[in-house]
């Protein structure tokens, strides 16, 4: 009796061992991500860097992001409560002109499409916010910096997280994407171009 129930605790071992590498093969079959650095030649600021690759179709769609809010001072730029000491953990506030000025050259502000590309990795829009916050499965890290209104009063921070996509969507508003805290939601709205939110660059490989 004893040797039979060993038996099958050990084939139960073998059929969960397989399932899992099953299951990450899988995975890995069409999606991967690795990590890697950029150094803005402009200020000397070293970046953590992911690229994450999709298999679609048979084609490879490959792109980089920064895995850190960016941090280079475009002039007008701001942050967190003019407090500068949020600028090393939280990166820096742009309004819609000057984040389109604060990536480097051969980068830019994500468009929604490159959003959507990201979330698809990790559940899509109601579910990746539990896997992009810091220290989770994305390696992205992005945290609840709060955001920066055009009368002066900065707001959320350690609530949510705000970051522009490059689509002007009229005269005078551009669209974002919000993290919040305990919501594994992402949100995608549109606001006024001269608030202030964090910006990530990506690089476009095909």
């Amino acid at each position: 009796m004893i040797k039979t129930t060993i038996a099958a605790a050990l084939l139960l071992v073998s059929f969960l061992t397989f399932s899992q590498e099953h299951s990450r093969e899988e995975k890995n079959k069409h999606f991967s991500h690795e990590m890697g650095s950029y150094t803005d030649p402009r200020d000397g600021q070293t970046y953590e860097t992911i690229t994450f690759i999709r298999e679609h179709h048979g084609a490879f769609i490959k792109r980089t992001w920064f895995a850190e809010n960016v941090k280079f001072k475009v002039p007008g730029s701001k942050v967190y409560n003019n407090t500068e000491e949020y600028a090393g953990t939280f990166g820096r506030l742009y309004n819609y002109e000057q984040a389109n000025l604060a990536c480097p050259e051969g980068w830019h502000v994500p468009t929604i499409h490159e959003w959507q590309h990201l979330l698809h990795f990790f559940g899509g829009w109601h579910h990746s916010g539990k896997f992009l916050i810091e220290g989770k499965e994305s390696d992205m890290d992005m945290l609840f910096g709060g955001f920066g209104q055009p009368d002066g009063e900065f707001k959320g921070i350690g609530e949510h997280g705000n970051w522009w996509d490059n689509e002007l969507k009229d005269s005078n508003s551009a669209g974002i994407i919000t993290l919040k805290k305990d919501d594994q939601n992402i949100y995608h709205s549109k606001v006024g171009d001269s608030y202030y939110l964090s910006c990530r660059c990506v690089q476009f490989h095909n």
